[in-house]
């Protein structure tokens, strides 16, 4: 039976019915809220999480007597009509249950806002059965400031989307377009932060533990000359700016223009020359990368090392087994599709490269805690891969700061007068 660690048993003795458990990866928040559940519970989680079982898994290592039901956030959407009346209804990696956007759809030709199938049917099941105790846990939270409005309006706010709208998002001034943007300014930050402290527990794993400072190290390369030469021939194929960022950053990444998917050649890329450097250097790393035959891409080099090879991308099947035969290797790259960076866990690994990143710094987030769990905390390497002076090292200087990179605002920079 598990023990509750004094943070968790702090939130836990507190006993609120509805709140959000915003805490950094590793910090446990599925065992908080399976602490705080009473009664027939319903857990709506990502289709990946559900296939692994880790709700189960957890709630039998804590000993917690529970009548617990789990279903993919997509069987929830479809189904949610026909489900029963639930005491408690938690949603895990809840900031992808509550999309929610600064825009308007109309319907009867009358504004409202436009949100999600998801948060819709979320919504709709609370309006009709009421559930006693709703818990929304998720690490990343800030995503967007609409994701915030959202998880209040979940946990039984009042929160006016005009107003939030107004204070925490601007208008760009783009002819025949709509776009509103999050402010950045230090005031609305703090604002946000305040809002996020009122409607949930917020916290990261340093903030409990005793952590040690983790080494980040930045390795710039610049393109090839056949990388240079296809990037001056996109500027002539896609006039559009946002779609030439796209495809530019593929390129920089190795991937030829195109379907990436179906295209099976891939351009020299200085970043495949160092990530062989690393592979030989390090007996275990964990490879996140964007593009699908870049993946196919490192795990030739890898394999070409004679390394053990594990790939881990949305359609991986039987996960758990995978990781749990990783971590009984001692020599091996386990290469990760950026997008998949929440739910399952590496913590005896110690180094992280990242080849290629998504847009969002959320996916960041979540991808660093992979390795950096409460059960083995220890001093990690991070390395970043970055193309110098294009689009790859404007996506890396979002991230790092902790920004989404926004292809909008980069398109306008680049070509105000497209």
């Amino acid at each position: 039976m598990k023990t509750l660690l004094p943070h968790q048993l702090d939130i836990v003795r507190d006993d609120k019915e509805k709140v959000g458990l915003w805490l950094g990866t590793g910090v446990g928040k599925t065992l908080i809220a399976l602490s705080l559940a009473r009664g027939k519970t319903l857990v709506i989680a990502p289709k990946t999480q559900k296939e692994d079982k880790n709700w189960e898994k957890e709630l039998g290592e804590a000993g917690i007597a529970l009548d617990l039901t789990v279903i993919s956030k997509e069987t929830f959407r479809r189904d949610w009509e026909k489900l029963p009346a639930y005491e408690t209804l938690i949603l895990d990696e809840a900031d992808q249950c509550l999309g929610a956007t600064p825009n308007v759809r109309y319907v009867r030709r009358q504004p409202v806002p436009k949100t999600s199938q998801i948060f819709e049917a979320v919504r709709s099941y609370i309006t009709r059965h009421k559930p006693k105790r709703i818990y929304l846990a998720t690490a990343t939270i800030t995503r967007t400031p609409m994701c915030v409005w959202a998880a209040a309006i979940v946990l039984g706010y009042s929160w006016d989307w005009y107003k939030f709208r107004d204070v925490f998002y601007v208008k760009l001034p783009m002819p025949g377009r709509e776009v509103w943007v999050p402010r950045k300014d230090r005031e609305t930050k703090e604002r946000l932060a305040n809002l996020i402290k009122k409607i949930g527990y917020v916290g990261r794993l340093e903030d409990y533990s005793d952590v040690p400072d983790q080494t980040y190290k930045t390795i710039f390369v610049d393109t090839t000359t056949r990388q240079d030469v296809r990037i001056q021939q996109l500027e002539l194929e896609y006039p559009d700016p946002i779609a030439l960022i796209g495809k530019i950053h593929q390129v920089e990444n190795g991937v030829l223009s195109g379907n990436e998917y179906m295209s099976p050649e891939m351009l020299p890329c200085a970043k495949n020359d160092k990530l062989e450097d690393l592979m030989i250097e390090f007996p275990r790393m964990v490879v996140f990368a964007k593009y699908t035959m870049q993946i196919h891409e490192i795990e030739k080099i890898a394999t070409k090392l004679n390394k053990t090879v594990f790939v881990l991308d949305g359609g991986t099947k039987n996960r758990g087994e995978m990781i749990k035969t990783a971590q009984s290797c001692d020599d091996y790259v386990f290469i990760c599709q950026a997008q998949v960076s929440a739910g399952w866990e590496l913590p005896d690994c110690p180094v992280m490269v990242f080849a290629s990143m998504t847009y969002s710094a959320a996916d960041r987030i979540q991808a660093e805690g992979r390795i950096q769990r409460q059960k083995n905390i220890k001093k990690n390497l991070y390395i970043d891969l970055v193309v110098r002076g294009g689009v790859d090292e404007a996506v890396y200087d979002c991230i790092v700061d902790k920004k989404d990179f926004n292809e909008m605002v980069y398109a306008r920079k680049l070509y105000p007068n497209s």
